[in-house]
């Protein structure tokens, strides 16, 4: 019997623990989406598809293909990563910062990733 007198905090204490781990499942999958999409884009450059990680990262007269080229492409600052691993992510207004440790690189590079078109760039806050 599920209350019998014997018993009496089953019931509650089977709630509370299914909540609780709701919850930790809740925050450790928040932001998936943007996890996914800085994953595929890193996985694109990997591959040596520049055009596709560009159309990943969202063009802009701001940011054209040769600055990308220059950060991204073999010879750029960050080159093609050979390896890379995400860290953290964390949500901020209308995006998701994401540290992602590349390649030899001492310090985690910081992603923002919109949430509502999930476009990437460089993350005005780079603590970690």
């Amino acid at each position: 019997m599920l209350f019998r007198k014997d018993r009496p905090l089953r019931v509650p204490s089977i709630l509370a623990l299914v909540v609780v781990a709701a919850c930790l499942l809740l925050y450790q999958f928040a932001n998936f989406r943007e996890e996914r999409a800085v994953r595929l884009f890193l996985e694109e450059l990997q591959a040596g598809n520049y055009p596709k990680a560009y159309q990943l990262w969202g063009p802009s007269a701001a940011y054209s293909y040769q600055d990308f080229m220059a950060d991204w492409g073999e010879p750029g600052y960050y080159g093609r990563p050979k390896n890379f691993k995400i860290l953290d992510s964390q949500t901020r207004g209308s995006g998701v910062i994401i540290y992602v440790r590349i390649n030899h690189l001492k310090k985690p590079v910081a992603f923002w990733v919109e949430r509502k078109t999930r476009t990437l760039g460089f993350s005005p806050i780079s603590d970690y």
